[in-house]
């Protein structure tokens, strides 16, 4: 039974990082979908591990050139009274208490 349960761990574990850990900017399972054939998955992988060759950008969405956040300035966005911070600490004091 405990046999079972570190395969099944281990199976998890596999198939995580198959699905969500990016490699140069895309998971192996993106680099599976878009491969034609499973030779060029793993032609592509070989050259990849190897270090021959230049790694394609990964696509994704792309910024337009209004999208770009300004500068940040000295002072925050927002602006709080002493008010508001003190209706914030009488919030807090009755919730904790």
């Amino acid at each position: 039974m405990l046999r079972l349960a570190k395969l099944a761990a281990v199976l998890a574990a596999l198939w995580a990082a198959w699905a969500f850990v990016p490699v140069h900017g895309r998971t192996l399972a993106d680099r599976w979908r878009a491969a034609p054939t499973a030779g060029a998955f793993a032609g592509s992988a070989w050259r990849e591990l190897s270090g021959g060759g230049d790694h394609p950008p990964a696509p994704g969405p792309r910024a337009r050139q209004g999208d770009r956040r300004p500068a940040r300035d000295a002072r925050p966005a927002e602006s709080h009274s002493d008010a508001d911070r003190r209706a914030v600490d009488r919030i807090l004091s009755d919730h904790l208490h």
